[in-house]
């Protein structure tokens, strides 16, 4: 049987930073079960919405930039992480707009696929979960909690025990829920 995807999506302007860091243990841990890809933010063109409305007449954007490979990702995907650290107590900007990107995807295009997340912050999250987790919600994915994971310095999030045992916990129920829906489908 064909490996579902499973994609990480990165908002975080540092590559090898902490946020990568967390979200390559949780990649590595679910590449067993999955064809596993990441997603810099930082490496696509895309530029805000300009609420135009298109959308909601031909559920596509009118917007022609790199977006339209990421819509193309999201849709094979089974699961989609996002990641993003924290910025003046929210998620990144190149995380909002990828967010903001998406919402003629609401209508439930990406309904049944897996969702979760991956924060990271110095102390104060502030928003940061709660705009991932409505997010999610949006979308209709099945969400599951994610990980909250704390450094500044590169490698610190390394040293938070914590969510080294978080990314492992959602690495064990992302797995659990494919195989419960792959045994559905056999089923069914």
């Amino acid at each position: 049987m064909e490996k579902k995807k499973a994609i990480g999506i990165i908002g975080s302007p540092r590559k090898k930073g902490n946020t990568e860091l967390l979200t390559n243990k949780l990649l590595d841990l679910l590449k067993d079960s999955f064809e596993i890809e990441k997603i810099f933010l930082k490496d696509y063109n895309i530029n805000p919405c300009e609420e135009c409305y298109y959308c909601m007449e031909n559920e596509e954007c009118s917007i022609k930039d790199d977006m339209q490979d990421l819509y193309c990702k999201l849709k094979e995907a089974q699961v989609i992480i996002l990641s993003s650290p924290i910025f003046m107590g929210g998620i990144t900007s190149r995380m909002r707009a990828f967010m903001e990107r998406t919402w003629h995807l609401r209508k439930g295009q990406l309904k049944d696929k897996t969702g979760s997340y991956i924060v990271v912050g110095r102390r104060a999250i502030g928003s940061g979960i709660n705009e991932m987790e409505e997010y999610l919600s949006r979308l209709k994915v099945n969400k599951i909690a994610g990980v909250l994971g704390f450094g500044l310095r590169e490698g610190d999030v390394l040293k938070d025990e914590e969510a080294l045992k978080d990314v492992q916990r959602l690495s064990r129920q992302i797995i659990s829920l494919n195989q419960k829906k792959q045994n559905q489908i056999k089923i069914g």
